[in-house]
């Protein structure tokens, strides 16, 4: 009987002992709890008490493969375990959880189903091939670039403002749904479509290095920085886009490129395309031009700000012999990324218009009858034309008188003509 009560005794103390003791079979994971005073002795265990209240737990870099007994810290709100050797990673019980960062591991899944109160996920850098994030809608911050995902749905995630899923595999992706998405970053990606209409809030968007033919931004007037590069882009309208500050659409197919609405632009990089008429001359903060590698003809750099302008690139334009620019020496001494062929010029003669024909422009402006033989030319009524230049097809710019709303060349040869109003360039034919 004696024997028996104390047999009990051990049996009931080694029972309250593993009640108290959270197994921690990872020894690195046991040593980062032990430098953060939360453990005292590396035996494979650590008192669930001493954890059970921790709210934030900072084990970054500490190469841990196995978290196991994450689950007792169940008050848990912050968990940073990045850069580690993780190959699994169980949070269900930390149901707490508000920031989660798991990236630069080997992940192949990752189970946030029961963290719905997660706000911020950043699981970058794994070899996830799928991720389920639509139990957690208090997502506000997304960061998954650098796994293999082919496909992401968010649209459960309508309180997202920052989502970089770049660095994937992705085919389909659908943001219709996430208005208040101020950060968007999806290059490296397989897209050959994407809708960005809906995101009017959108301030940073990075599409390059996809399969996109076709992008409207017109919607998007709180862009600030624009990225698509590397896509096969045949057009581009960016006149609503009037806060850029960063604008690269290198290596598309763009024939032509109007940017005179957007004077606040600081980087300019549309090198690699078939532009053969560029002109900066409104955009008089720009510090970075790059527009080698197009067809160039004609392009006019003369915005009163070259000084200012630190990076210059035209080199790939066997066509262009004339660049307009401020000042001719300055630019001799400070541009050298020309073609032989090329030379500076405050005035050239191939003169370069300000203004490529803007759609959304001619929509509310009209020129007529196009072509005539009178040589007056009947405007209509809806905008206030304060400045109204028409130029020679050679550049030069011609006199003409104006009553009421009929513009009257008459007294100039007949030819095509470039009549420019508000900005809007049109082509007007003057005919036999």
């Amino acid at each position: 009987m004696k024997h028996f009560i104390i047999a009990s005794i051990l049996l009931f103390s080694t029972a309250l002992f593993q009640a108290q003791t959270t197994l921690i079979p990872d020894t690195n994971f046991e040593q980062a709890l032990i430098d953060l005073g939360l453990d005292n002795v590396l035996d494979g265990g650590v008192l669930t008490a001493s954890i059970s209240g921790v709210t934030d737990l900072y084990v970054d870099g500490q190469n841990i493969s196995d978290l196991t007994g994450i689950d007792d810290f169940t008050a848990l709100t912050v968990l940073f375990c990045n850069n580690n050797q993780l190959t699994s990673l169980g949070v269900a019980q930390n149901t707490a959880l508000e920031f989660l960062q798991c990236a630069d591991n080997q992940l192949t899944s990752l189970d946030v189903s029961q963290n719905t109160a997660l706000e911020f996920l950043h699981c970058f850098y794994n070899q996830l091939t799928s991720i389920n994030v639509t139990q957690n809608t208090a997502l506000t911050r997304l960061d998954c670039r650098g796994n293999t995902l082919t496909s992401l749905d968010v649209s459960q995630n309508m309180a997202l403002s920052d989502l970089s899923c770049d660095d994937n595999q992705l085919t389909s992706f659908n943001v219709t749904q996430n208005a208040t998405l101020t950060s968007l970053i999806c290059e490296n990606n397989q897209l050959t479509s994407l809708d960005v209409a809906q995101n009017i809030a959108l301030e940073l968007f990075n599409c390059s290095n996809n399969g996109l033919t076709s992008l409207d931004v017109s919607q998007n007037t709180a862009l600030a920085f624009l990225h698509c590069s590397f896509n096969q882009l045949t057009s581009l309208d960016v006149s609503q886009n009037t806060a850029l500050t960063l604008f690269s659409c290198s290596s598309n197919q763009l024939t032509s490129l109007d940017i005179t609405q957007n004077t606040t632009l600081y980087d300019l990089y549309c090198d690699d395309n078939q532009l053969t008429h560029l002109d900066v001359s409104q955009n008089a903060v720009l510090i970075h031009l790059y527009c080698n590698s197009n067809q160039l003809t004609c392009l006019n750099v003369a915005n009163g700000n070259n000084i200012n302008i630190s990076g210059f690139s035209a080199n790939g334009n066997p066509n262009l012999s004339c660049i307009e620019v401020d000042d001719i020496l300055y630019s001799i001494i400070n541009w050298t990324n020309i073609d032989a062929g090329s030379s500076f010029s405050t005035k050239c003669p191939n003169f370069c218009f300000h203004s490529i024909i803007n759609e959304n422009s001619l929509s509310r402006l009209s020129i007529y009858p196009n072509p005539s033989n009178t040589g007056l030319i009947q405007t209509n009524t809806d905008l206030n034309y304060s400045d109204i230049k028409i130029y020679s097809i050679e550049g030069k710019q011609i006199n003409f008188t104006k009553t009421n709303n009929v513009i009257d060349i008459s007294d100039n040869e007949k030819g095509v003509y470039l009549i420019s109003i508000d900005g809007v360039v049109m082509r007007y034919v003057y005919q036999e």
